[in-house]
Parts: C-alpha cells; structure tokens; sequence
C-alpha cells in the first residue's frame, strides 16, 4: 500500500510552492520548523532544485524531502535564483535572530550601542535581554 498526503498532490512541477523541514540542528531557537520555496528544476531521476528567496539550494532533494503546497505563496520572479547556498546558510539568512545562538553585547557608555563597537549593532541585530538588563538602550 502507497501512502500519500492527504492533498496527493502527486510530483511538482516548475515553479510549485515547497515546505522544507529544517533539521534542529541547523534551527535556532523561535525559528520556523518549515523553510518555504518553490521548484527551479526536476531532473529525469525525480531529484529537484529548489530555490528560496535567500538563494538556489545546493545539492538535488528527492520528493520525500519536502511538501508541496497547496497554496501559491511564493512565485519564481520573487527567488534568488543567482546565488547558491547551503540550507543552513539559507536559514540563518531568513532567521531572524541570527541563527542559532545569539549576540550578546554588554556595551556601556556614552554612545549606548549605536556604533560599532557594539556587537548587536555590527551584526545589524537588535540588542536583546541578555545585553544588558537595566540600562537604556539605543539598539533595542
């Protein structure tokens, strides 16, 4: 017996929305589970490319890998498709705290975090509870 969604959407074609799961270990913490993209390619042995709005994905997925969408969330003329990267690295692009871990700053002084020297704001974070808790901040 062939087990299927419950949409059976069957294979994708060009331009197809997609929900990548995304292993914990390239997940931080408040990150989605599900990374969205679209179909760029489907090769004569059922192994896609997908592309993301961060860039094309590295290396061929099978169908297994991801679901299709119903729904047509994302179209191709909104993708990246110059740039290659890795999922991980698409992840952390699209997350927004950084990826996983996080900044910590620990400024104090004059300028209060809004110039290089701080941590956060040279990564182009928000600075969070963790920085510093009483002090006022010009990053947050």
């Amino acid at each position: 017996m062939v087990k299927r969604s419950r949409l059976d959407l069957g294979h994708g074609q060009r331009g197809d929305n997609v929900a990548m799961p995304i292993p914990l270990v390239d997940r931080g913490r408040g990150d989605p589970r599900n990374i969205l993209g679209v179909i760029l390619d489907r090769s004569e042995n059922d192994n896609y490319t997908l592309v993301t709005k961060n860039g094309i994905l590295k290396g061929a997925y099978a169908r297994n890998d991801f679901e299709l969408c119903p729904q047509k969330l994302l179209y191709l003329s909104e993708m990246n498709c110059v740039k290659h990267v890795s999922l991980h690295a698409a992840v952390i692009l699209g997350s927004q705290s950084g990826g996983q871990g996080y900044v910590k700053c620990n400024c104090s002084g004059a300028k209060k975090c809004q110039n290089n020297r701080c941590k956060c704001f040279k990564a182009k974070l928000k600075c969070n509870s963790r920085c510093h808790q009483s002090l006022t901040c010009g990053n947050k």
